[in-house]
């Protein structure tokens, strides 16, 4: 038997740097996206965002993203 790749999984990243996500979130991925910027463009339809956190680029599910824009608020 060949194991092929079928695809890529994308998962969040967690509100801040030192916090796994909580529910341990990932992008649910179409039966047709086969590259990373196929599942980030899937996300983005179920409202995860990307943002730049200490110079890298970070994918948020909708929970962290909220969690995250209000803690930046408060900074």
């Amino acid at each position: 038997m060949t194991a092929y790749p079928i695809g890529v999984e994308v998962s969040c990243d967690g509100p801040d740097e030192r916090t796994d996500c909580p529910q341990s979130a990932a992008i649910r991925a179409r039966l047709t996206s086969r590259t990373a910027r196929q599942v980030r463009a899937d996300g983005r339809r179920d409202g995860w965002v990307r943002r730049r956190r200490a110079g890298r680029l970070l994918d948020l599910c909708p929970g962290c993203a909220a969690g995250a824009g209000q803690d930046e608020a408060q900074r």
